[in-house]
């Protein structure tokens, strides 16, 4: 996917026309332990001989939310001829509360319009643990989830312990909501708000209404990353969850899933809306789930 975005930007008249004589940054959300990063470098390596772009001049970026994680890369011997060739660089990132990026190695920032060249975003397996909003239509009628969230024991000497995760009960109410729910999106309440316009227009004279997540979490993540090149960008992500809307026929709680942590499935259907929305495209796997 990457090489093919890389030969149409590099064609004549290209729509998002990339500059081989400035930096590509290829920035992963979630990094965890880098072995994705590691392979994905190699996989560039062998791509040089037959890509226009030239390999010197992307920088392939990790980030993490935590330190451990970014120590751990810094350290490990099979990603320090990356790092020390500058094709690989690493930040300690918070994807939903951020807003710059700082490199460890070069000590570049990552800023609004700060890179010429579009930007490749990576998110494997993360927007599934970032922030949801929960909503329902209703015979007709838009409403947001309300989540009230307890233990299934009636007391809990250490409310800190980790353990109570496994022991989670949330209750639901929903309530009337307009369409202008989001209004302090710094800029992309219209764009979220066309979301909630698709789904309550898609919904509205089903019977049996429905039930959906908006992945806002990731959608604020994603609104940072591409700004830093001025709205040029590709994203390239793989989680648990659905690009088809009739998945979310039916009034039904969201269903969570806990394995040390918590997380939901993600609605790749809205985020393919929202880049719609802003003008750009998307392209689901033909795989629905």
């Amino acid at each position: 996917v990457l090489h093919g975005f890389l030969r149409d930007s590099m064609a004549k008249g290209a729509k998002m026309p990339v500059d081989p004589t400035k930096p590509l940054y290829i920035i992963e959300l979630g990094t965890g332990s880098g072995k994705f990063s590691y392979f994905m470098l190699k996989a560039l390596e062998e791509m040089q001989a037959v890509c226009e772009f030239p390999l010197q001049k992307i920088v392939y970026v990790m980030t993490d939310f935590t330190e451990s994680n970014f120590k751990f890369w810094r350290d490990h011997p099979s990603l320090k001829p990356y790092f020390d060739r500058g094709i690989l660089d690493a930040a300690i990132f918070d994807a939903v509360n951020d807003e710059k990026i700082t490199l460890w190695k070069s000590g570049v920032v990552l800023d609004v319009k700060s890179c010429d060249n579009p930007v490749c975003i990576v998110a494997n397996y993360l927007f599934d643990t970032l922030y949801h909003d929960i909503f329902q239509v209703d015979q007709g009628v838009l409403k947001e989830g309300l989540v009230s969230t307890g233990s299934k024991h009636e007391e809990e000497p250490d409310p800190l312990e980790p353990d109570i995760i496994g022991r989670l009960d949330n209750h639901y109410k929903y309530e009337p909501i307009d369409v202008k729910y989001y209004d302090n999106e710094d800029g992309d309440e219209k764009h979220i708000e066309n979301i909630l316009k698709w789904y309550w227009e898609y919904f509205k004279d089903n019977e049996q209404g429905g039930s959906f997540l908006v992945p806002i979490g990731a959608l604020r993540a994603l609104r940072r990353l591409v700004a830093i090149s001025n709205e040029q960008a590709i994203v390239i992500s793989g989680d648990k969850g659905n690009n088809n809307p009739d998945h979310f026929v039916g009034l039904m709680d969201p269903h969570i899933a806990v394995h040390g942590s918590f997380s939901l499935m993600v609605n790749y259907h809205a985020i393919g809306t929202y880049f719609t929305s802003k003008g750009g495209f998307c392209l689901h796997n033909y795989q629905e789930e």
